[in-house]
């Protein structure tokens, strides 16, 4: 599963939770061998256990780093079916400023002029994910812009007039604009 799809933040937590707890558990399990054997915390044994702290280290930061983001009800998402299928609709991201700040965008609708985005979370900022991916988009000499909604409402009143196609003309300029807001994301 790829950055942009329905479901990703999910996977990704799942997947660093549970590589946490297998990195976890060599260490564990090499220390307590080494105890086991030599009777002493000075053994040959610590050495390797040492070494699989960083790894356990590196996959919990990056659990710790998107667990308060989540995807979209299943019911919103299945509304935007018809972007999905033209494959205009990004899913689960979440974007990180210059500064290393993260902000969730459940929901992105790419269409030939702009970028609309759906944001609830009070707590994230939408003008940090405007400004960031705008300055992208515009560093990268796309002419498009970002426009995020928190609510629902006004979200898909915004896209009503927005048809579900991508012309042939701009599929080039919403593929350069999905690849920039998919690199300024998690």
């Amino acid at each position: 599963m790829e950055k942009g799809q329905y479901g990703y933040l999910k996977r990704r937590k799942d997947h660093n939770l549970r590589m946490t707890m297998i990195c976890l558990a060599i260490v564990l399990a090499l220390i307590g061998l080494g105890l086991i054997i030599w009777k002493s915390r000075y053994n040959l044994l610590m050495v390797p256990a040492m070494m699989c702290v960083i790894p356990l280290a590196n996959y919990l930061v990056a659990y710790l780093a998107v667990v308060r983001f989540h995807s979209p009800d299943p019911a919103l998402y299945e509304e935007m079916s018809a972007f999905e299928e033209a494959g205009m609709l990004l899913s689960d991201l979440v974007i990180v400023d210059e500064k290393g700040k993260r902000a969730g965008l459940p929901m992105a609708v790419l269409y030939k002029n702009g970028i609309v985005g759906y944001q609830p979370d009070a707590k994230d900022s939408k003008d940090a994910v405007e400004i960031t991916v705008n300055d992208t988009l515009k560093r990268r000499g796309i002419p498009m812009r970002i426009k995020v909604y928190r609510d629902w409402k006004e979200f898909r009143e915004r896209l009503a007039e927005v048809e579900p196609v991508i012309e042939d003309e701009y599929a080039r300029r919403i593929e350069l604009a999905r690849n920039a807001v998919l690199s300024v994301s998690m």
